[in-house]
């Protein structure tokens, strides 16, 4: 219902705000609509409606990059990205652009920048043939080179509603801006193949004051990465899953000589099918920052084989261009950690995948969401690896209510976290106060 009424206030502030409108012309397939596109956003930069008529297909073979204000951009028809990797790999590379500055094909930056798509499910789509792509990736690799991603969204003031892509060839909409609502996305990537989709991030947030409504994303990586600099972020209502990396916090802390701040995030009200991980915080050796007042509940899980899973020891297998931020990934002096207070797991319920754990990323032994965790049994619901005895303080978990698939009792790994600086933690601490690494079994506090 709220989606509905700040749709339908937006559209009676533009028809009385924005003065000009423009059509993107479609060449019907037979050329690269991007210049069209170009000249459209140019000419209707400030105070504009920009439309894509409902069922035509445009063909966007080079990047799209537009500074707008209170502009509409009325997604009706279909983007399709080329299908020439080699063409789209030498525009990457002659961009020269490393980490979170990596090429986007679409790079929209300006107050009020609105994304409308349609509300009929079989137009509106961005087309992006990740695919190809995917099938391109060396044995043991972690992706193919020169990848671009797909959308920037630097705005503030703004919302995106029906937004819809299928197969992004690497990240999907990087967000950055405050007092932003985005709601019922649909985010469809999957291989029909043994390629996988590495790094196709859903969302990855930095801002303040961000909603993300009613959205199914089925991806190969987060479905939602919240960063460094977020604060007030609400994920909630829907489903993610396929080789989903869940629910997710950072990484923080890749750039040891910056202070690392998350505050005020909830996740709530989720369905998590057949994902690596659920709710997911994930910090790096080393890094320094705060991060406070984290809340995943009302999760359902589904075949998902780390429900809850919070490590201080992250690391990226991929390449430069899928790191967030500079710093090393090797090598790195355990001299500082991400501090963590005020953690919330409340109602988790479903099923632990225990026959067929993980996805297609593995490329390494052990495989790097096995690292640290020999003796794995899949019948984890909950770990928990503080850097120190200090790192963690006011986690809790309540009613967590999850089935391994192969029968034996749920368990816990927990290290360093303290029943002192945790008085309501709700898991079994020993004779020293430490938690432990047992069958879980809920403590009142």
């Amino acid at each position: 219902m709220r989606t509905v009424l700040a749709t339908t206030l937006l559209l009676a502030i533009t028809a009385k705000v924005n003065a000009k409108s423009c059509t993107v012309q479609s060449s019907n397939g037979r050329s690269d609509d991007s210049p069209a596109i170009a000249q459209a956003l140019s000419e209707c930069a400030e105070d504009s409606v920009i439309t894509f008529s409902e069922g035509v297909d445009y063909n966007v073979f080079n990047p799209v990059k537009a500074n707008l204000s209170n502009v509409t951009i009325q997604m009706q028809g279909n983007l399709h990205l080329s299908q020439n990797i080699t063409h789209m790999q030498s525009i990457v590379n002659a961009s020269a652009n490393t980490n979170a500055t990596s090429l986007y094909w679409f790079d929209f930056k300006g107050q009020g920048i609105n994304w409308i798509g349609s509300t009929n499910i079989t137009t509106g789509w961005i087309e992006c043939y990740g695919q190809a792509w995917w099938d391109t990736n060396p044995p043991n690799g972690t992706g193919a080179i020169a990848r671009p991603h797909l959308m920037h969204y630097n705005t503030s003031n703004a919302i995106m509603q029906n937004m819809k892509i299928h197969n992004t060839i690497a990240w999907g909409v990087v967000v950055n801006g405050e007092n932003l609502t985005i709601s019922d996305t649909f985010i469809d990537i999957y291989s029909n193949s043994s390629g996988f989709p590495f790094n196709t991030d859903g969302f990855n947030v930095k801002g303040n004051n961000i909603s993300i409504l009613d959205s199914t994303i089925f991806n190969g990586d987060d479905a939602i990465a919240v960063q460094s600099g977020s604060y007030n972020i609400l994920f909630k209502g829907g489903t993610i899953g396929y080789a989903s990396h869940g629910l997710s916090i950072g990484s923080l802390g890749q750039d040891q000589s910056k202070f690392a701040e998350v505050e005020n995030v909830t996740f709530d009200d989720i369905t998590v099918v057949d994902a690596v991980y659920a709710a997911r915080f994930k910090s790096w050796i080393g890094g320094q920052g705060l991060a406070r007042n984290l809340t995943w509940k009302n999760i359902r899980c589904f075949n998902v084989s780390f429900p809850m899973f919070v490590t201080q020891s992250y690391f990226n297998q991929g390449s430069a261009q899928t790191q967030i931020e500079s710093g090393s990934t090797t090598v790195r002096p355990n001299n500082a950690s991400v501090v963590m207070e005020n953690f919330n797991w409340v109602n988790f319920t479903g099923t632990i995948n225990s026959y067929m754990p993980g996805d297609g990323s593995c490329v390494t032994d052990p495989c790097w969401y096995d690292a640290g965790f020999p003796d794995l049994k899949h019948n984890e619901a909950i770990i928990v690896e503080c850097n120190t005895n200090t790192s963690c303080s006011d986690f809790n978990f309540e009613n967590i209510q999850l089935s391994p698939q192969n029968r034996l009792e749920p368990s816990v790994i927990c290290l360093n976290a303290t029943a002192e600086l945790n008085p309501q933690l709700g898991l079994e601490v020993d004779q020293d106060g430490y938690c432990v690494n047992a069958t879980y079994v809920p403590v009142s506090s």
